[in-house]
C-alpha cells in the first residue's frame, strides 16, 4: 500500500515547467526585508535542499510558500510564487487549497493531542472523507509512507503525545501526506533527532519523490549532500547560488558558498 495520491485533476505533467519557481520574491515582517530577491526554480520530483546559517532566509522562504508569512502582522511580500505556474499570491487565491497542495512539517514536533489515528483522520475528515474503510486506508498508507506503521500499527488508538520526539516528526509527515500533497516542505525537520529517525524520514522523502517534489531546509550540509539532487546557498536574505547538488558541494561557483560548506562560517 502507497501514501494516498492527490486528485486526478491536481496531477500534472513534471514536464512542463518547474513545480515551484519564486521571481524576484522580497519578504518583509514588519521590518527591513529578510528575503530579497530571490530567484529560484524548483523542478517537479526532486529533493530540493536549501542551506545556509541562521538568519539567512530559509525559513521565511518555506512558510511564505506555504502562505504563513502572510498572515503575519505587518509582512509585506513582493515578487511571485508560481505553482505550476500559477502564482500563489494572486487576489482569490484560498491559502486553505495551497496548503492543500503544499504541506509543511516545522523542525520541532506539533502531534494533535489525540490519538495517533485522529492525528491522521484529521485533514482527510475536514477535507471531507467520511467512510472509516477510507479512513483506515489513508492512515495506514500514511504511516507506512513515513516509515512508522510498523512501530504504532497496534496503538493506533493511543495518544500520539505518547511516542517519542523522532516518531512525533514521522507522525507529523504522515499527518501531511494524508491529505495527498503535491509538494511538502520541511523545516530543519531532523534537528535533534537521532540517526535512526533521521535514517527513515531520509528514506521516506527518497521513496516518495517520484510523486511529491521535496523542499528542505537544513543546517546540516551533510543531510544537504546526502539526500537532495540540488542545493540553494542563502546568506543575510539573498540567494548565493544554486544548482546540482553535486556541483555546489565541490565546485561552488562562489567563495562564500564554499567557505560556509568547509565550516568557515555559520
Amino acid at each position: 500500500m502507497t501514501a494516498p495520491e492527490r486528485p486526478a485533476a491536481a496531477r500534472r505533467d513534471a514536464g512542463i515547467g518547474p513545480k515551484i519557481e519564486l521571481r524576484d520574491l522580497s519578504v518583509s515582517l514588519g521590518g527591513p526585508p529578510v528575503v530579497r530577491g530571490v530567484n529560484v526554480a524548483i523542478p517537479a520530483h526532486t529533493i530540493y535542499a536549501f542551506i545556509g546559517p541562521s538568519g539567512s532566509g530559509k525559513t521565511t522562504i518555506l512558510r511564505t510558500i506555504n502562505l504563513l508569512s502572510i498572515e503575519v502582522d505587518g509582512a509585506r511580500v513582493q515578487g511571485e510564487i508560481l505553482l505550476d505556474g500559477a502564482d500563489v499570491l494572486g487576489r482569490g487565491v484560498s491559502p486553505a487549497a495551497i496548503r492543500r497542495r503544499v504541506g509543511m512539517v516545522f523542525a520541532t514536533p506539533q502531534p494533535l493531542p489525540r490519538s495517533i489515528y485522529e492525528n491522521l483522520a484529521f485533514g482527510p475528515r475536514r477535507a471531507g472523507v467520511r467512510r472509516r474503510a477510507e479512513l483506515d486506508e489513508i492512515v495506514e498508507a500514511s504511516l507506512r509512507a513515513a516509515q512508522l506503521w510498523d512501530e504504532v500499527k497496534d496503538r493506533l488508538h493511543g495518544s500520539a503525545l505518547a511516542l517519542s520526539g523522532g516518531q512525533q516528526q514521522r507522525l507529523c509527515i504522515a499527518r501531511t501526506l494524508a491529505l495527498g500533497p503535491e509538494v511538502v516542505l520541511l523545516d530543519e525537520p531532523c534537528s535533534g533527532l537521532d540517526p535512526v529517525s533521521t535514517l527513515k524520514i531520509e528514506q521516506a522523502m527518497e521513496s516518495l519523490k517520484s510523486r511529491i517534489t521535496w523542499i528542505v531546509v537544513t543546517n546540516n550540509t551533510k543531510q544537504a549532500a546526502r539526500v537532495s539532487e540540488r542545493t540553494a546557498f542563502f546568506l543575510l536574505g539573498e540567494l548565493v547560488e544554486d544548482g546540482p547538488t553535486a556541483r555546489i558541494f565541490t565546485a561552488p561557483t562562489d567563495r562564500r558558498t564554499a567557505d560556509y560548506i568547509e565550516g568557515r562560517f555559520g
